[in-house]
């Protein structure tokens, strides 16, 4: 092969891979970034926090959010030193935030199943709760005794209902958008039981202990947060950050602030934390 051929088959490989490489750079800055990398750019972590689901998330009297909820996402944007922006989500438009962007991170009581998992991602469960019926006070607290004619009050969009139905099959329901909503739905006769989680029953019945109590718990119900699709680095600063906290203490203290008392249940396993954490 002679020297020009060789310089012209050269040539002619640069060309042809030309447009490859110009592909792969173009594909490099189109890249999807990650939300770490945006939460970055932008400077805040929007933050998906309850409004009306005490004490993982409300309105205190000056209208600031404040609960479990928000205290756990000021740690997260601490340690990532960018600002936290709250966004109220109910249990109807929180995975709808999630998948257009409106919030990076769902913070609040929401239960990861399996046919969620189609939908969004979730970390490990990070609280553990049960869940129960609001009811009048003198009346009965069991859940198996809601059936019709009774009528139980709760959120559009919430598990409860699978769970009361996995109790009382033929149960019927009446939605609100949110639980004050549905509270003021048992006390005025248009329903006859809110069914809720145990940690914001106590909270609503405390306001009204005349009137109202905490029914018999039917159910164990984990909590997780909820995030978008395939963006392991994102869960996994989350899992880690929570239990980087427990390993110091702090996700306990931050826990009885707001429930009243240290956590039941063990982050990550009833063994121990995830191997690293610590190290």
């Amino acid at each position: 092969m002679t020297s020009s051929t060789r310089r012209g088959l050269s040539r002619l490989s640069v060309m042809l891979s030309a447009p490859f490489l110009a592909v792969s750079a173009a594909q490099a800055q189109t890249a999807p970034q990650g939300t770490i990398d945006r939460i970055k750019a932008r400077g805040t972590f929007l933050a998906g926090v309850r409004y009306d689901f005490p004490p993982v998330g409300s309105l205190d009297t000056s209208g600031r959010p404040t609960g479990f909820g928000p205290d756990l996402a000021k740690a997260f944007a601490d340690k990532l030193g960018v600002r936290v922006e709250y966004v109220q989500v109910t249990s109807r438009n929180r995975f709808a935030l999630l998948q257009n962007n409106g919030i990076d991170a769902d913070i609040g009581p929401t239960t990861p199943t399996v046919q969620r998992e189609d939908v969004v991602d979730f970390t490990t469960p990070y609280v553990w709760d049960s869940c129960v019926l609001i009811v009048k006070r003198g009346t009965s607290g069991n859940v198996a005794d809601y059936g019709p004619p009774r009528r139980i009050a709760t959120t559009q969009g919430s598990l409860l209902v699978d769970y009361v139905k996995s109790e009382v099959p033929t149960a019927q329901f009446v939605f609100f958008q949110e639980y004050p909503d549905a509270i003021t739905a048992l006390l005025s006769g248009r329903a006859d039981a809110v069914a809720t989680n145990t940690f914001s029953a106590q909270s609503y019945v405390a306001l009204r202990p005349q009137l109202l109590e905490v029914g018999t718990p039917f159910y164990n119900d984990p909590w997780a947060i909820g995030l978008r699709e395939n963006d392991s680095k994102w869960r996994n600063f989350l899992d880690i950050t929570m239990q980087e906290m427990w390993h110091r203490g702090e996700y306990q203290t931050m826990f009885a602030r707001h429930f009243g008392a240290p956590p039941a249940f063990k982050m990550w396993s009833e063994y121990r934390l995830q191997p690293g954490i610590g190290a």
